[in-house]
């Protein structure tokens, strides 16, 4: 497949980009972001044909940022994808790069960077109340939804977040062979840094999961170090036909799922996957758990970055709401089993049954 000049020379520039920041010393975790909103931003620029007569331009970048504005993107995210799209064509429109410089100057105006000041401040408490998070345990698909065939995936993807804690890229890199139905513990094994830990696999997300593996929406083809949560017959940024194989998602994929799952449930608009792992975070500590814990589960290197969770420390009235909330997370949870039973499914009858007879040790 032939490309356009203009993505030809992208694509050389981001390869020499991507050298420079190794060069000089950048995490490759954080190379392998930028690379995501290259690759993002190019395919828009593929899909629409604007390489097809000239390189870009700031019309292009404005045009792009609309388009992020339209997916829904909040404001500080499409900040953060244009500051990494200038620092680009900083650095490939150099003057000191001298004739080899692929570009005359850098397309990415000021005036794209959209103010973040004011709708950054949201606090984590009033992202999603206790009453819609009681709606989200609940295993009960809205009359009006859009793709209910996806329900127990959506579902299962979302009590995940919520009772896990864990991040986005940690959930798409799961496999089965992560969940340990056994010892109620599920595996990180490359978290953030590549560090391995494993954290609580309660009993809700583990019937949630058990659901949705049962619900056919994965292929039987998937192996058990296959991602539970994929996709197949995608296309890559490039356009190139990536084929029928299972693959995992990506993360605007999550967060898309993640949003609008939210939204059919709660009526909540503007909910991103990542946001649920500070709702999470939120429960565990107006349930009594320690920072410490909850630094350990988070997987942060500092209690200093788990410390942001500390002030929002709700009432003692709001606590109690959220013994409540908790509580309903064990009864559907049970309710849940229930489901599996009716359908023949006693997976965790017998689990309890070989965690009863398994032997104590001294």
């Amino acid at each position: 497949m032939a490309f356009p000049n203009g993505y030809e020379k992208f694509r050389e520039a981001m390869i020499a980009y991507e050298d420079n920041l190794r060069a000089i010393g950048r995490a490759e975790t954080t190379i392998e972001n930028e690379e995501r909103i290259f690759k993002y931003f190019s395919g828009f620029m593929l899909e629409n044909g604007r390489w097809d007569k000239r390189e870009e331009s700031f019309i292009d970048i404005q045009a792009w940022r609309d388009q992020l504005r339209r997916d829904g993107k909040k404001p500080s995210t499409i900040k953060q994808y244009l500051k990494v799209l200038s620092s680009f064509y900083k650095f490939a429109s150099s003057a000191q790069l001298g004739d080899k410089r692929w570009y005359d100057q850098n397309p990415v105006g000021a005036l794209l960077l959209p103010d973040t000041k004011k709708r950054d401040k949201r606090p984590y408490d009033e992202l999603l109340t206790d009453e819609q998070v009681l709606l989200l345990w609940r295993n009960n698909p809205p009359q009006k939804l859009r793709r209910p065939e996806y329900w127990e995936r959506n579902y299962a993807i979302v009590i995940l977040l919520l009772t896990t804690e864990i991040r986005n890229r940690e959930l798409l890199a799961l496999t089965p062979s992560d969940l340990d139905w056994e010892n109620s513990e599920l595996i990180v094994e490359h978290g953030k840094g590549d560090k391995y830990r494993s954290v609580d696999f309660p009993l809700l997300a583990q019937t949630a999961m058990r659901i949705y593996l049962n619900s056919g929406i994965r292929p039987e083809t998937a192996g058990d170090h296959d991602p539970p949560f994929g996709t197949e017959a995608t296309r890559d940024f490039q356009g190139a036909n990536k084929g029928a194989e299972w693959h995992a998602g990506t993360r605007q994929w999550l967060s898309n799922v993640v949003r609008r799952h939210v939204k059919s449930v709660t009526g909540v608009d503007d909910i991103r996957s990542h946001d649920l792992r500070h709702v999470g975070a939120r429960l565990d500590l107006n349930s009594g758990m320690s920072i410490e814990e909850l630094q350990s589960k988070l997987g942060h290197e500092s209690v200093s970055t788990t410390q942001i969770y500390s002030g929002k420390l709700t009432s003692r009235k709001k606590r109690r709401m959220t013994k409540i909330v908790l509580e309903e997370k064990d009864r559907q949870a049970q309710r849940n089993i229930e489901r599996l039973e009716v359908n023949g499914d006693n997976f965790f009858g017998q689990l309890r049954l070989k965690q009863f007879q398994k032997p104590e040790t001294a």
